[in-house]
């Protein structure tokens, strides 16, 4: 299983998307950010996409103020399926148009955080979990049920599915 997790110094990179992105006044002590396919034999998302776990955690951190000594939530992320149309083998251009995953929130850190690096810090128990799909559509297509429409450029749809993935995270932190 892959896994990146976003410390300060990297929560002040700015992810650049086609989406409209404001900073939301939402408050995180952590974003972890985790890949797992596994579950969909033959997917070759990781081939096209292996920044995808850093690139989604800049893109929630640029929506968000992250503050690793705040006494505030953390989260975990996991993509947990790449898809064009239904299907996880990606044609050769690596494109996408649907993307899933859930997101955990952690209510603070464990008490030794400070006496360990902040990547060894394992969260407190979870609060509650939500489910992401994000379906990248463009003019006249039909919305999945249950998916997010999220109109990407025609340019760049991958920072359109990042930066929407992103947005939707931080929407529904705020409920």
């Amino acid at each position: 299983m892959k896994h990146h997790v976003l410390s300060a110094a990297a929560a002040v990179l700015m992810f650049t998307a086609p989406v409209a992105v404001q900073a939301q006044d939402v408050t995180l002590s952590r974003i972890e950010v985790q890949t797992d396919l596994s579950a969909y034999e033959g997917s070759n998302a990781s081939e096209f996409w292996p920044s995808l776990e850093a690139d989604l955690g800049r893109a929630i951190a640029s929506v968000v103020t992250v503050d690793e000594t705040a006494p505030a939530p953390a989260i975990r992320v996991e993509i947990n399926k790449i898809a064009i149309s239904g299907s996880p083998i990606l044609p050769d251009t690596g494109e996408f148009n649907e993307m899933e995953g859930t997101v955990a929130v952690f209510r603070g850190l464990e008490e030794d955080v400070t006496s360990g690096s902040q990547e060894d810090a394992t969260p407190n128990e979870i609060e509650r979990s939500f489910p992401i799909k994000v379906s990248a559509v463009t003019g006249e297509a039909i919305v999945p049920e249950g998916y997010i429409a999220i109109p990407p450029s025609d340019g760049d749809f991958y920072a359109a599915m990042i930066g929407g993935f992103a947005l939707e995270t931080v929407e529904r932190l705020d409920e």
